[in-house]
């Protein structure tokens, strides 16, 4: 089996676990129609999974091609044991997530995209793989120069991508477990509560908890909340977006060239 048929049945496999436990034990009971919900996130998802195989899959192989013959990046220049190279890719893109998703929240252009995922006020396993197309390829763009100085391969983001998008659709999803082992988990990975901060209508929680994998990187760059939700929790950005027409799909995909919301928090 192929890494990306991998890829492919361990995000299924771990979606559909997800969405069952959502409906038997959610944690916010006031979710409307949550097929309809997933079906549009899921629909966003895989428009965004399509574009990304034809524009950005041959990009990115062609420079790890020119990278690999010229040894080029910190990884061709080392010569280290395959383990251990796999360990350090996978920490360096890491790193990289936590630091593109932080900029997504400080500048304004990256933020007239990244406000499609969270103005999102019922989330669930879905939303993460709620992202404007915009944001993709932007990020995709980002992939290269991390392959260039740090040398890595596509087999090093693709197994990055089994090990990291199981944990994000736990972490973004209404799933309720017992605190006691979310407060054990978020000690190595992010959980669905640091997430759910994250994702909160008060810009002080939402600018916290970046992490996509480890959450060691909030921790280590002062970015890292716990507190408990209180009752007047309320996720998104706001009753702006939660009145306006960004819940269909065509609303989702014109709301970063809008005039109306697009404000950084």
């Amino acid at each position: 089996m192929t890494l990306e048929a991998i890829k492919f049945f361990s995000v299924i496999g771990m979606f559909s676990l997800l969405f069952i436990g959502e409906q038997l034990f959610p944690y916010f009971s006031t979710h409307r129609q949550p097929f309809i919900h997933a079906l549009r996130n899921i629909a966003l998802g895989l428009f965004n999974s399509l574009v990304s195989l034809i524009l950005l899959f041959t990009l990115l192989k062609g420079v790890e091609h020119w990278a690999d013959i010229r040894q080029f990046g910190l990884l061709n220049q080392l010569q280290l044991n395959a383990a251990i190279s796999l360990i350090l890719a996978l920490l360096s893109i890491d790193l990289w997530q936590y630091l593109w998703h932080r900029m997504n929240h400080r500048l304004p252009m990256l933020w007239r995209f990244h406000q499609v995922h969270h103005c999102d006020t019922e989330m669930d396993a879905s939303t993460a793989v709620r992202f404007h197309i915009g944001e993709i390829l932007l990020s995709g763009l980002t992939k290269i120069p991390l392959i260039l100085i740090f040398g890595l391969s596509i087999e090093h983001l693709i197994i990055y991508e089994i090990i990291a998008l199981p944990v994000i659709l736990f972490h973004h999803s209404n799933l309720r477990i017992p605190a006691s082992l979310d407060h054990l988990l978020r000690y190595f990975i992010v959980t669905p509560h640091l997430h759910r901060l994250h994702h909160s209508e008060q810009a002080e929680e939402t600018n916290s908890n970046y992490s996509s994998l480890f959450s060691v990187w909030d921790r280590l760059l002062l970015s890292f909340q716990s507190q408990a939700l209180d009752d007047h929790f309320k996720l998104g950005l706001g009753k702006a977006y939660s009145q306006s027409d960004h819940s269909s799909l065509g609303g989702l995909f014109s709301l970063p060239f809008s005039n109306k919301y697009h404000t950084i928090n």
